[in-house]
């Protein structure tokens, strides 16, 4: 395997001083084994959602000419979804090569791009988390579960109930990394941190308005929206 370019190793050390400094919400990265091409990521599962309060660890690999060709993203942690492959690989158009395949029912524009980083693309797999692209599933089998979840308006509860079970085994490696994952709005969207070294300079009205959530989301932090379902879905993958 070739040898990432010194281009591609200084905007990920770039991107990855970034995230250290101004982390976003959803998502923590660090490297694996102080390799800049490869990177270990965790995704919280948002709030009013059937992950909330998941730990899912994934993969990001970087290919040597980062960001001109878009890196990979394989899940550690297991996840029954339509856009996650048996093995773990994740398919969403952000991360496919900017070709035109009408075969694919993807425009190019949809496809990977170098303007894209790390950022946008944890925050697509967090919005995919949510809404599924079932029109071409890496797992037919969650597809229609889902489907049919949605279009029972929940009445269907195998899909709801294999994502509830997934949920819940990843608490105990949150618990083994030290990782409390948040609930609830206010504690997962992160607030801009004002740096030390200007804690001395008033600028409390400039930081004041950054990542705000409105205070009268009273939500429960306990999981009471998902309540005891029939267990009985045997598509436990």
């Amino acid at each position: 395997m070739a040898a990432p370019s010194s281009s591609a190793l200084r905007t990920l050390s770039l991107e990855l001083k970034s995230l250290q400094e101004e982390p976003v919400e959803g998502f923590r990265v660090k490297l694996v084994n102080d390799d800049l091409c490869t990177w270990e990521v965790a995704i919280f599962g948002p709030p009013e959602t059937l992950y909330q309060g998941g730990y899912f660890k994934a993969q990001m690999r970087f290919p040597q000419d980062y960001p001109y060709s878009p890196p990979s993203i394989r899940f550690l942690t297991k996840v029954w979804h339509p856009n996650v492959y048996e093995n773990g690989d994740l398919c969403i158009s952000i991360l496919h090569p900017p070709v035109d395949d009408p075969q694919s029912g993807e425009m190019p524009c949809e496809r990977w791009n170098p303007t894209q980083n790390v950022r946008t693309i944890l925050l697509s797999v967090i919005s995919l988390l949510n809404e599924p692209n079932t029109y071409s599933p890496a797992n037919v089998d969650a597809s229609v579960m889902y489907r049919r979840w949605k279009t029972s308006e929940g009445k269907d509860k195998e899909y709801k109930n294999i994502i509830r079970k997934q949920v819940a085994a990843t608490k105990v490696e949150a618990e083994k990394d030290g990782v409390v994952v948040p609930t609830t709005l206010e504690a997962y969207c992160i607030k801009t941190q004002v740096k030390a070294q200007e804690s001395a300079v008033d600028m409390t009205d400039f930081y004041d308005d950054d990542y705000d959530v409105d205070d009268d989301d009273d939500m429960s932090d306990n999981g009471e929206e998902y309540e005891d379902d029939d267990d009985s879905g045997n598509g436990e993958s």
